[in-house]
């Protein structure tokens, strides 16, 4: 064999194992391929779930905050019929000359409202101006013992309290219910 001839069977050879290997390599990297796509589909899987998980997050977030409101707003109501019962319990105070019983009342009328203020955050500022403004004034005639002192001021704070009724839209019942009680008030003590 010459010298071209074994040069030629070389590069023969070498082509030969290049395709070989180029094969090989091709097939590897092919496989890798598919492992990497599928790892991606996987990804893409998980990925979704976690949005779905997040979705469901949320909705359940969602659900809790309406379930909170409604409590708070029942809680709301509540606080305040229990207003109303505490105003009705001061006049009759004041009308009979319980003034122990006036002052335990206002303390109580007080710490009710200062709950509804904290359920109530859109009307928290005007209950507490509320609070500022009559609380302190109904302490003062319970103090002074004086039953037309404190009538006066019991039906300014009653008042105050229909204003602020039909100022926030409040329902007609709950004016009903305190101009009954200022009406049953009245027929008792008269």
């Amino acid at each position: 064999m010459d010298k071209e001839n074994r040069i030629i069977l070389v590069v023969i050879a070498a082509l030969v194992v290049g395709v070989f290997a180029g094969v090989s390599l091709t097939q590897k990297t092919s496989q890798e391929t598919r492992e990497v796509s599928s790892d991606i589909k996987t990804l893409e899987t998980a990925v979704k779930a976690i949005g779905v998980s997040i979705n469901n997050v949320d909705s359940s977030i969602k659900t809790v905050k309406t379930s909170l409101e409604e409590s708070n707003r029942a809680s709301f109501r509540r606080d305040m019929q229990e207003n109303g019962r505490r105003m009705l319990s001061l006049d009759y105070a004041g009308k009979f000359a319980k003034w122990d019983t006036a002052k335990i009342e206002i303390d109580e009328l007080d710490k009710t409202l200062q709950d509804a203020a904290i359920l109530d955050s859109q009307r928290a500022p005007t209950i507490q101006d509320f609070r500022n403004t009559y609380i302190p004034k109904l302490k003062d005639a319970a103090s002074k013992k004086d039953a037309r002192n404190f009538e006066s001021v019991w039906t300014e704070t009653y008042n105050a309290c229909i204003g602020c009724h039909k100022g926030t839209g409040s329902p007609p019942s709950a004016i009903e219910t305190l101009r009954e009680i200022s009406s049953e008030v009245e027929q008792l003590s008269g």
